[in-house]
C-alpha cells in the first residue's frame, strides 16, 4: 500500500483540481494522500468531499509554509492541521496579500523590459487564492516570450534575474507554531534542497515532528541519511512526490510506506 504526503492543488500552484487530484490518486490505488498547497488551506475541503465518493482513499490536512532563514527558504509542512482555526486564516491571509503585491512588482519589472504580461494574463492559471511566479511563468509561455516554465524562472523569474521580487516569509519557527497551534504535526520538507541543512538542529530543538525523508529531489544517500538522523532524534518519516500535476506525473512514483501516514494519524490523536 503506497501514499503521497506531499501535492499541490490548483489552490496554489498546481494544475489538478482537488477533486481532479483526488481521481487520479484512487485511480492509481493510494490509500492515503496529503493536500499540501502553499500557504493556503482552500483546497482541503473539495478534496475531503470528493474522497468520500471513494473507498479506502483518506486526505489527510495539510499546508506547505513558506519560510525564511540564514538566507536560505526553509519549507515547512503541516499535517492534520485544523484548517478552520481562525488565527491560521488570518496568518494565511496575510501571506495571501503579499503575494498579490510581489506579483504587482513582478509585472511591473517585467513591463520595464518590455515583456507585456497583465493581471488578468496571470490571474487565469491561478484558479486559487495562492498566486505566484509559475503563474507568471505560464503567462510567458502563453504569450511566447519564452518556450518553457524552466525557461522563464531561468531568464527573468529567478533570483538574480531582472523580474525577481522577494516575498514576505515567515521565519520556520514562525511555522512550526503556527501549525503547533492548529492541532497539526510540523514537518521539514525536502531537507536535502537546503543550500546548509545545519539548521535543523535548531528546528529540532524548537518543536518539529518529522523530516520529509522521501522526496523526488532526494538521492537514495540523502533519504538514507536524513532516515538515521530522524530516528536518532525520534522524528516522524514522511515522503512525497511534490507533484504538482506536471507531465510526466509524479503523484504517486515513490515508493512510500503506507506506515509513515499511520504513523502520523497515531500522532495526531494524541495532541
Amino acid at each position: 500500500m503506497k501514499v503521497d504526503l506531499h501535492l499541490h492543488t490548483t489552490c496554489s500552484d498546481g494544475l489538478f483540481t482537488p477533486q481532479q487530484l483526488v481521481k487520479k490518486a484512487y485511480e492509481l490505488n493510494l490509500k492515503a494522500i496529503a493536500i499540501t498547497d502553499h500557504d493556503t488551506v482552500d483546497g482541503i475541503l473539495p478534496a475531503i468531499i470528493e474522497a468520500n465518493k471513494y473507498k479506502d482513499l483518506e486526505v489527510i490536512p495539510g499546508i506547505e509554509l513558506s519560510t525564511h532563514c540564514n538566507g536560505q527558504e526553509v519549507h515547512i509542512l503541516g499535517y492534520y492541521i485544523d484548517y478552520e482555526n481562525f488565527h491560521l486564516k488570518e496568518q494565511l491571509l496575510d501571506l495571501q496579500q503579499n503575494r498579490i503585491k510581489r506579483l504587482e512588482k513582478i509585472l511591473t519589472k517585467l513591463n520595464d523590459i518590455d515583456i507585456q504580461i497583465k493581471y488578468d494574463d496571470v490571474y487565469k492559471y491561478s484558479r486559487g487564492t495562492s498566486v505566484g511566479r509559475p503563474h507568471v511563468a505560464l503567462a510567458l509561455v502563453e504569450k511566447g516570450y519564452v518556450s518553457s516554465i524552466k525557461e522563464a524562472f531561468d531568464k527573468f523569474l529567478a533570483k538574480g534575474r531582472p523580474a525577481y521580487v522577494p516575498r514576505k516569509k515567515l521565519t520556520p519557527i514562525d511555522a512550526i507554531k503556527l501549525i503547533k497551534e492548529c492541532r497539526g504535526i510540523p514537518v521539514l520538507a525536502h531537507p536535502g534542497l537546503l543550500e546548509d541543512d545545519s539548521i535543523i538542529s535548531e528546528l529540532i530543538t524548537n518543536g518539529i515532528m518529522g523530516i520529509e525523508v522521501i522526496h523526488k529531489d532526494h538521492t537514495k544517500d540523502d533519504t538514507a541519511y536524513y532516515t538515521k538522523l530522524a530516528l536518532e532524534n525520534n522524528l516522524l518519516l514522511t515522503g512525497g512526490s511534490d507533484s504538482h500535476g506536471e507531465e510526466p506525473l509524479l503523484l504517486g512514483t515513490l515508493d512510500i510506506p503506507f506506515k509513515y501516514a499511520a504513523r502520523l494519524k497515531d500522532t495526531a490523536k494524541v495532541i
